[in-house]
Order: structure tokens, then sequence, then C-alpha cells
């Protein structure tokens, strides 16, 4: 059940603009990456992205707060980035070093 509550606040996360740092290192990599890469979206998704990662930066920082959550996020991003790398439309853009 927590990892859909970390999922819902990372998905509603994507870019095009500077998102604050979240506090967890592993979440900060994966956000920073994704808007970096969401330039290369198709036109009609990036608002879209922008509004997810905004979004999401907020919910991860929120969550972030609690030290309980803590450990649960920087897995999820840590396997969310990996997926990303591997089966998201940016893949190419996300697995660069």
């Amino acid at each position: 059940m927590k990892h859909c509550f970390v999922l819902a606040l990372l998905l509603a996360a994507t870019p095009a603009f500077a998102v604050d740092p979240t506090g967890v290192p592993q979440c900060d990599a994966l956000l920073k990456r994704y808007e970096a890469c969401s330039g290369q979206l198709p036109p009609r998704q990036v608002h879209a992205a922008q509004k997810e990662l905004l979004d999401g930066a907020v919910g991860i920082r929120a969550a972030a707060t609690d030290p309980s959550k803590r450990p649960d996020l920087e897995r999820y991003c840590a396997d969310r980035f990996e997926l990303m790398k591997r089966e998201s439309d940016i893949k190419e853009c996300m697995s660069k070093p």
C-alpha cells in the first residue's frame, strides 16, 4: 500500500523547469534526469510531464519529512529510475551517465 502512495506521488511528477530538491538523493537524481529528458517527449505530452514532475516533487518532499517513509522513497526512486532507463519512451536519455 505504501508503494502505491509513493507511485502516485512520483507519477504525478516530469519537466521543463527547475525542480527544487526533495532531500532524497535517489529521488532528486530521478527527477533531475526526468526533467532534462522530458523535452524529448512529443510536444503534446510535455505539459502533462511538467505537471507530473512538479506534483511528484512536492509529494516526495512532503513524504520525506517522515523518517519512516524515507527508506521506501529511496528504494522506490532508485527502482523507478532503473525501470525508466529500460522501458520508458525516453530510455536512451534516462540512461545517460
